[in-house]
């Protein structure tokens, strides 16, 4: 009967083991934790910190779980290869807003405009290391000499989760996109390129135990996709959309917007979380977006949903990045929650794409 007893015992104990392997492995694939619920803004121009705060108190009022920070001259830092605008932000005031949005119960993801967006990031401090207008040029070890201390600069000032590290709109599939980013004569960066900057970049920050996100559009293209709006996805080139993705390595977060789109189902969410990707989805300010998105992405079991602000923060629309902040919080919780109608903006944002 001892023994009977003894058997019991193992076997409940290994049962148990393997119930939260099993249940540790759900959650790490973001199967059955409860979706990230990101509030975005741009850090740049002029954003006084208490305005920054009372962002982070709407977030938390509105129900939000973290805010992705993109990092651009609005913050001074040792490693910044910008220059800060006059009203920028110490580090240490930087490092203070964090702490604020920690306490409020908010993780902070910084993001980086890497590669691509380079008005942002290099802003013409190196011409010298610059495949063209827009992206820098990933074939010269000198540009990792700037990349990699200002990350780890990061990382030692925030401690977070993980880094977002742009590389959307890698300007030039079309005539009307080369006139508007490139000069005479330049070409879009080849997938090769953009692919080996994403590797570098995702192995230096997996050895410091930090995650990478970046946005999708890039891996996505219209032919795989019909039916989407094709301003959002832009992997047209040779080598981009699925070829991209199928050279990426899968614990990467890809982050895919749809402003637009009023249909009901997003199947290129479903698709990259077939190939092993977890996906979060981010809407902008159009309601019946950010409810269909939201119901889609739900269902999906989605790693999160992203309510971005384009440029409404530096045009101080306010009433409207407020309604983006609580709608948002509403509808990502429930798809169907009455939301009070969107106010007019003031500026002239027409967002990405």
């Amino acid at each position: 009967m001892r023994r009977l007893s003894v058997l019991l015992c193992v076997l409940l104990v290994l049962w148990s083991g393997s119930w939260a392997g099993s249940a540790a492995a759900e959650s790490s694939s973001g199967g059955k934790e409860e979706p990230m619920r990101i509030m975005h803004f741009v850090l740049t121009g002029t954003v006084p910190l208490e305005r920054a705060r009372g962002f982070v108190n709407e977030a938390q009022a509105a129900g939000f779980t973290a805010v992705q920070v993109l990092l651009t001259d609005g913050v001074m830092f040792e490693h910044a290869p910008w220059k800060p605008n006059a009203s920028a932000w110490t580090k240490a005031e930087f490092q203070s807003w964090v702490g604020y949005a920690r306490a409020h119960g908010l993780e902070v993801i910084p993001e980086v405009k890497l590669l691509t967006h380079q008005e942002k990031f290099f802003q013409r401090q190196y011409p010298n290391l610059m495949f063209n207008a827009v992206s820098y040029d990933p074939r010269h070890d000198a540009t990792y000499a700037v990349v990699f201390p200002f990350l780890d600069e990061v990382i030692d000032a925030v401690h977070p989760r993980a880094i977002h590290i742009g590389h959307d709109e890698a300007f030039g599939w079309t005539v009307g996109q080369v006139s508007k980013w490139l000069k005479l004569g330049e070409v879009m960066i080849p997938a090769n390129l953009f692919v080996s900057d994403v590797l570098r970049i995702h192995d230096h920050l997996k050895a410091k135990g930090v995650e990478t996100w970046m946005w999708a559009d890039m891996a996505l293209s219209p032919a795989e996709f019909p039916g989407a709006m094709t301003r959002h996805l832009h992997g047209i080139a040779a080598g981009y959309g699925k070829a991209l993705r199928d050279r990426l390595p899968k614990d990467i977060v890809m982050c895919e917007w749809h402003y637009g789109d009023e249909h009901g189902n997003f199947p290129s969410m479903a698709v990259m979380q077939g190939e092993g990707f977890r996906v979060i989805g981010a809407t902008w300010k159009r309601e019946a977006t950010m409810r269909n998105f939201s119901r889609y992405a739900l269902s999906r079991h989605a790693y999160g949903l992203m309510a971005t602000t384009g440029a409404h923060v530096q045009q101080n629309d306010t009433d409207l990045v407020n309604w983006i902040i609580q709608a948002s919080g509403a509808l990502f919780r429930n798809p169907d929650a009455a939301v009070p109608p969107m106010p007019a903006p003031v500026g002239s944002s027409e967002g990405r794409g």
